[in-house]
């Protein structure tokens, strides 16, 4: 009896989270981060600047993260975001999501506008926008900055998804 009660137990475990649809109007937080309501989600297979980060343009410091948080905000104000998360919240309430705005995916337009790069240990799905951005000088590729992971592990800030 115990056994089949652990057994179901561990069934129960390893059912992988479905997915739920978080719907509205959407505001940008952070460089990867957007709040619909109450709720916080990061976008999945994507990757940003720090708050803390610099970028150079032209050979000056650059604000870049408030360039990338500007940028998301401005995808966002084209409609209402539809989400679909995927997988569990992390420790902090946040779910990762694919999102679309006007029918378009926000994640791989925030890609293509360069201000955001692919995570490719997530999804290969963005990898061509990154190309374009790239070819384009678009958005950070405008000038030079360090990758967010690069940067993330030089400052001994580990922030792992969920």
């Amino acid at each position: 009896m115990l056994k089949a009660l652990l057994a179901a137990a561990l069934a129960l475990i390893a059912v992988p989270a479905e997915a739920r649809t978080i719907t509205g109007t959407a505001k940008a937080v952070d460089s990867t981060i957007i709040e619909i309501g109450d709720q916080r989600i990061m976008l999945f297979g994507v990757d940003s600047v720090m708050r803390k980060q610099n970028c150079a343009l032209d050979g000056k410091m650059w604000a870049c993260w408030q360039a990338a948080v500007h940028e998301l905000q401005s995808l966002l104000d084209r409609g209402p975001a539809v989400c679909e998360t995927v997988g569990d919240p992390d420790v902090y309430g946040r779910v990762l999501a694919r999102c679309t705005v006007d029918g378009q995916s926000l994640n791989e337009q925030f890609v293509r506008s360069g201000f955001a790069v692919a995570r490719p240990s997530e999804t290969k799905d963005y990898l061509p926008a990154e190309a374009e951005a790239k070819e384009k000088k678009a958005g950070l590729w405008q000038g030079q900055f360090m990758p967010p992971s690069a940067f993330r592990r030089a400052a001994g800030i580990f922030v792992d998804r969920p």
